[in-house]
């Protein structure tokens, strides 16, 4: 997939983005008109140094550099798939060599996103089936494996597996998930086959320099992992001292081996708030705090969060769904939305790095009566989702939300991807 070098001047600060998870499945958006993005912080925070200065000029994709390199990271959340989602996709296999589904139409939308990023992380919350079922929805998930081919065919790079349910189908689901990733193309963290894979971050090389990601999930529904180091965690109390710490150490081990920033993602377990629960904040302020983390960011929680801006440090504490059915229950209407946000990376020619853009967009998970990733961004690249005037109130609510710990005031502000 071509993707155009297109550049915007903008300055913020460093970043943490926090993945928080759940287990249940369901639920619809509700957002609010959005503003246009606001200028760049005057501030810029750098983060650490990273072990050898480069001065290949490389400016990346998305905003205009404003060191010598540059590079642009893609966050989603959730990839939520029940029968009452996956059924709409189905397709006669005799006919399709031998595929059971085509979910290319409903990740469509985001492909103008991604190409304006030069990486792209999805998070993959369920195990997938071995091809033709048998399947299963909540609370056991076993989804078509087609999902991983429909993510990589539109452009993601990699994706995260620790959830709640990561376990759902026990050892032989997190291998057959991570052998189906593997084939088509896509990394992957978060579960392991092996025990020496558990040992290291997952780290992808943009043009522009290379990003480690750390991530974990808070919650295993109950299940009990075969092997200690099949799936990273960030538990609770004292064993989440444990899990930060073992992070902690990942993230120094990724920059000493070539690592310029160090991404950390918490699958965390309260669903369907507004507002960041006490175990999302203290766990990535904790891991804020170590210093080793530019970015923190959080799913698991089906709902759209907060992104704070903490001593210097991004924390968007949940994305929401990225793609999921709607929730029958009104009450449970946030699960049908999401943010997608974009992290741009800036190092000078000593090879300190920073955080230099943060942009988000707020999406709906059905365009008109078809499920489709359908973004709410004022400038509209798809069309309406719904109405105007719906779009305009959903994307309003996630704004107020997004924007609830004044993150605003330093640099932050809606992605208007084609204004890029």
């Amino acid at each position: 997939m071509q993707r155009m070098r297109i550049r915007r001047v903008l300055a913020t600060a460093g970043v943490v983005v926090f993945l928080a998870g759940a287990a249940a499945c369901t639920a619809a958006p509700t957002t609010s008109t959005t503003q246009a993005p606001t200028s760049a912080a005057a501030e810029s925070t750098e983060s650490t140094q990273s072990p050898s200065a480069t001065t290949t000029g490389e400016p990346g994709i998305g905003p205009e550099c404003p060191e010598v390199n540059c590079f642009t990271v893609m966050v989603t959340g959730d990839m939520l798939f029940h029968e009452g989602l996956w059924k709409n996709f189905a397709i006669d296999a005799k006919t399709h060599d031998g595929e059971n589904f085509d979910f290319d139409p409903l990740f469509a939308g985001q492909s103008d996103y991604i190409k304006q990023s030069d990486l792209a992380i999805c998070h993959l919350e369920t195990p997938v089936a071995k091809k033709g079922g048998p399947y299963s929805d909540y609370p056991i998930f076993n989804i078509p494996p087609e999902v991983v081919t429909a993510i990589k065919a539109v452009g993601y790079d990699a994706c995260s597996t620790a959830s709640n349910h990561a376990l759902d189908q026990g050892t032989a689901g997190i291998e057959r998930t991570l052998k189906t990733l593997d084939a088509a193309g896509l990394q992957h963290t978060g579960s392991y086959a092996s025990e020496s894979d558990s040992g290291s971050a997952l780290v992808l090389s943009a043009s522009g320099g290379k990003v480690a990601l750390i991530q974990g999930t808070a919650s295993l529904n109950g299940f009990v992992a075969d092997e200690s180091w099949q799936v990273d965690r960030f538990r609770e109390g004292s064993a989440g001292e444990e899990d930060i710490a073992a992070a902690i150490a990942k993230a120094k081990k990724a920059r000493a081996d070539g690592a310029d920033v160090v991404m950390g993602a918490i699958h965390s377990l309260q669903e369907y708030l507004t507002t960041a629960d006490s175990y999302q904040i203290a766990t990535a302020h904790e891991m804020a705090d170590s210093g080793q983390f530019d970015v923190i960011y959080g799913h698991g929680c089906h709902c759209a969060q907060p992104i704070e801006y903490y001593k210097g440090t991004w924390i968007v504490y949940g994305l929401g769904n990225t793609v999921t059915e709607s929730a029958g229950d009104v009450s449970r209407a946030v699960n049908d939305q999401g943010l997608t946000v974009r992290f741009q990376f800036a190092g000078d020619a000593a090879g300190s790095w920073k955080v230099s853009d943060v942009a988000w967009v707020a999406s709906y998970n059905k365009q008109g009566s078809k499920y489709r990733w359908c973004s709410l961004g004022s400038d509209e690249p798809q069309g309406t989702c719904v109405s105007s005037s719906r779009d305009a109130a959903m994307r309003e609510r996630v704004q107020k939300i997004v924007n609830s710990e004044g993150a605003v005031s330093k640099g932050l502000h809606e992605w208007l991807v084609t204004q890029e």
